[in-house]
């Protein structure tokens, strides 16, 4: 299983064990078992379904623990599901979203097969309590729709390279809100533009964002990224690592520096607030 922050934009999951209250009044230490709100998501003939989703306090945050399975309804292979996760407060809004990639190269899902998945500490920085969780599909591909792999070439635009249309589209069709995030070592603070002059800035920013060249440069504690949302909803997701791009083709990651990165960085660092 591989993470992935790409592109995507339809990001991002029964039983109730605790309420509210009781998730708000959890110890230091003490697990919360989270309430799922959406169960199961499909897609394409497959199934993904979260069976179990726990929050365990930790330092300035919170770890989860997400198992479930995939399961292939069709008479092909699945080389590839991208299959999201949502958290959501005792208000019922979402504070957090990732998305997870089942693609193990050669190896298909086999037709009419189920496999478990297994995602432990999972981790964020400050944050509100949560209280439930819900998946969804993004994407599935069969062994004859998964594309060959084009990787990026130095001097591509970032925005013309990750094979989502949207963003593809931004000069014309510019999203209506920008989030910027920054995780060091759990530490998170997010820069949020929803309109006006600073989100047309920064849209004019992130256009000028070029790939340099393929990097060995790899850190573990400072995974950072920009999220588009547009008209209808949809959400794009650039996964930094550090200040390169992080870039997934099939199960390999590639880490590319990024040119012209730094006006964006710097703009939109002017305006970070903590995480809750």
């Amino acid at each position: 299983m591989k993470k992935c922050f790409l592109g995507i934009a339809a990001l991002m999951i029964s039983m109730m064990l605790i309420n509210c209250p009781a998730a708000a009044e959890e110890t230091a230490g003490d697990p919360i078992i989270l309430e799922i709100t959406n169960r199961s998501a499909e897609r394409d003939n497959v199934t993904v379904t979260l069976e179990k989703a726990i929050a365990e306090r930790r330092s300035g945050g919170f770890n989860y623990t997400l198992s479930g399975t995939i399961e292939n309804n069709s008479d092909e292979g699945i080389m590839q599901v991208i299959y999201t996760f949502a958290f959501y407060d005792e208000n019922g809004e979402k504070f957090r979203s990732f998305a997870e990639v089942y693609d193990e190269e050669e190896t298909a899902i086999p037709p009419h097969t189920k496999i478990s998945f297994l995602h432990d500490d999972v981790r964020w920085g400050l944050q509100s309590v949560p209280v439930s969780a819900a998946i969804d599909i993004g994407s599935v591909k069969t062994e004859t729709e998964l594309p060959p792999v084009t990787l990026p070439k130095t001097g591509d635009y970032l925005y013309k390279v990750l094979g989502d249309d949207k963003l593809m589209n931004i000069v014309e069709e510019p999203p209506v809100e920008i989030s910027f995030h920054i995780d060091q070592g759990g530490y998170g603070r997010t820069a949020a533009f929803k309109s006006g002059e600073q989100l047309d800035k920064l849209v004019d920013l992130l256009c000028g964002i070029r790939i340099g060249e393929e990097s060995n440069e790899w850190v573990s504690d400072n995974y950072n990224w920009i999220d588009l949302v547009w008209d209808d909803g949809s959400e794009t997701v650039i996964s930094l690592n550090l200040h390169s791009l992080e870039y997934q083709a099939h199960s390999n990651i590639h880490v590319y520096a990024l040119e012209n990165l730094d006006p964006f960085w710097s703009y939109a660092e002017r305006y970070l607030t903590e995480d809750e």
